[in-house]
C-alpha cells in the first residue's frame, strides 16, 4: 500500500509559460519571495531538504531551491540540491503551480498518499528559465493531501481559488537520510535521477514522508568524486547529516573507493562512524556494503565489502552485505542471510547498460530487498 498508484479519477494536468494564473485566484508563496498583489505566505512542508533559499535576479529572486547538500550553497542547478518534496493540504479541485522551467525538470504526483504515476514525469515547458504554471485539476473539489516531488525544478508558490484553502500537513514517520553515491543519487540508467531511486521508494514503505537524499555521485569513504563535487563523505558528513537530525540513516558507499588502499577505506570508515554516533547518539543507522551489479565482482569489491562490515561491527552498525545478502546485527553477529543483490540471472534486467547502474526496475528491486534486510534490525 505504502508505494501504490492512486486509485481516484486520474488528474488532468496541463503546462503554459505564462506567470498570469486564472484570475481571482490567491497567491500561496515560499516564505521569502514576494509577487505582485497580495501575497499569502504558504503553509507548506518541504521535505527532503532544508535550507532554502530563494535567489538572485531575474526571475531567480521569487524561487527557492534548498541548500542542505554540499555544496550547500544556492548557487547553480548542478550544484544544489536538485531533489525535495513538497506537502500541503487543500480543498481545491483546481490548483497551479508556478515553477521555473530546466529543461531537465521532471515531477511526481501524490494524492492523499498515493503517486498518480509510477515514475518521475518531465514538467513539460517552452523556455528555459522562464516562468510556467502547471495547472491541476483533481475533477472535483474535497480534502486532501497533495504532495509533489521535485528534481530540477525552482519552486515560486502555488495558486489557488479564493473558495479553496490550504493547511499544512505535518511530516510523518521520522527524518530518513541516506549518505551514499550514484546508487542512490540516480544515474542516466533510471528515471528522475536522485528523485527516482531506491532510496524515496525504501522511504514510503518504512512510512516516512520525509526522505533526504544526500548521495552525491563519484563520492565514497576516500573518493572525492569529480567536479562540482571534491568531497567525501566524511567531508560532508556535518553540514550533510548531522545538521539536519536524522531519526534513520543508511550509510551506503564503497563502490567508487573499491581500487584503493583497503588501510584508507578501513579508517576513513572508522572516522565516518564516530562523527555519526557522536553527532547522532540516538539514530537508527543501517550501513550498506560495497555495491557489485555482477554476480562474480572482482577482489577489490570483497575486500571492500569486507573492510566496511569490520568497520561498521567495530562502531556498533548494523550492515548489510549487497555480495551475500548477509544482514549483521550492531554486534556483528549475523541474522539472516537474504542472498545476493545481483546474481547472474537478474543482472541483465536491473543493471543499466553502463555496467554499474541499476534501472528503473533495479531501483524498485532494490527497495524491497533494503527494507527487507532493514526490518531484521529495526528496533520494535
Amino acid at each position: 500500500m505504502a508505494d501504490s498508484l492512486y486509485a481516484g479519477a486520474a488528474p488532468t494536468v496541463g503546462v503554459a509559460q505564462t506567470s498570469t494564473p486564472t484570475s481571482g485566484y490567491i497567491k500561496y508563496a515560499p516564505a521569502g519571495v514576494t509577487l505582485s498583489g497580495s501575497d499569502v505566505t504558504g503553509p507548506f512542508s518541504y521535505l527532503g531538504a532544508g535550507g532554502f533559499q530563494a535567489g538572485t535576479g531575474t526571475p531567480d529572486s521569487t524561487y527557492v531551491l534548498p541548500t542542505s547538500r554540499y555544496p550547500n550553497t544556492r548557487g547553480t542547478l548542478t550544484s544544489s540540491q536538485a531533489v525535495w518534496s513538497l506537502e500541503f493540504g487543500t480543498d481545491a479541485q483546481t490548483f497551479q503551480v508556478r515553477f521555473n522551467y530546466q529543461t531537465g525538470g521532471v515531477y511526481r504526483l501524490n494524492v492523499d498518499g498515493r503517486k498518480v504515476a509510477d515514475l518521475m514525469t518531465t514538467v513539460g515547458g517552452t523556455t528555459p528559465g522562464s516562468t510556467h504554471l502547471m495547472t491541476i485539476d483533481l475533477g472535483s473539489a474535497a480534502p486532501r493531501t497533495i504532495r509533489l516531488d521535485f528534481y530540477t525544478v525552482p519552486f515560486g508558490g502555488v495558486f489557488l481559488p479564493p473558495s479553496a484553502t490550504m493547511w499544512r500537513v505535518p511530516p510523518r514517520g521520522g527524518r530518513m537520510m541516506v549518505l551514499g553515491d550514484s546508487i542512490s543519487d540516480g544515474s542516466a540508467q533510471n528515471t528522475g535521477g536522485g528523485a527516482g531511486t531506491w532510496f524515496h521508494r525504501a522511504a514510503r514503505l518504512l512510512g516516512c514522508t520525509d526522505a533526504w537524499d544526500e548521495g552525491r555521485g563519484g563520492t565514497g569513504y576516500i573518493s572525492a568524486g569529480t567536479s562540482p563535487v571534491y568531497a567525501t563523505f566524511g567531508d560532508r558528513v556535518a553540514a550533510d547529516v548531522v545538521a539536519w537530525a536524522p531519526t534513520r540513516l543508511v550509510i551506503w558507499g564503497g563502490y567508487n573507493d573499491n581500487t584503493g588502499s583497503q588501510s584508507a577505506i578501513g579508517s576513513a570508515a572508522a572516522s565516518l562512524f564516530s562523527a555519526v554516533k557522536t553527532g547522532l547518539p540516538a539514530c537508527q543507522v543501517l550501513v550498506i556494503g560495497c555495491w557489485a551489479p555482477t554476480a562474480s565482482p572482482a577482489g577489490s569489491i570483497t575486500n571492500t565489502d569486507a573492510t566496511i562490515r569490520t568497520a561498521a561491527t567495530a562502531a556498533g552498525f548494523p550492515f548489510v552485505s549487497p555480495l551475500t545478502g548477509g544482514v549483521y546485527d550492531a554486534a556483528g553477529a549475523l541474522l539472516a542471510t537474504h542472498g545476493a543483490f545481483i546474481t547472474s540471472g537478474n543482472a541483465a534486467g536491473y543493471v543499466g547498460a553502463d555496467n554499474v547502474h541499476p534501472t528503473d526496475a533495479g531501483h524498485v528491486y532494490l527497495s524491497r530487498r533494503i527494507v527487507a534486510a532493514w526490518r531484521e534490525v529495526l528496533a520494535p
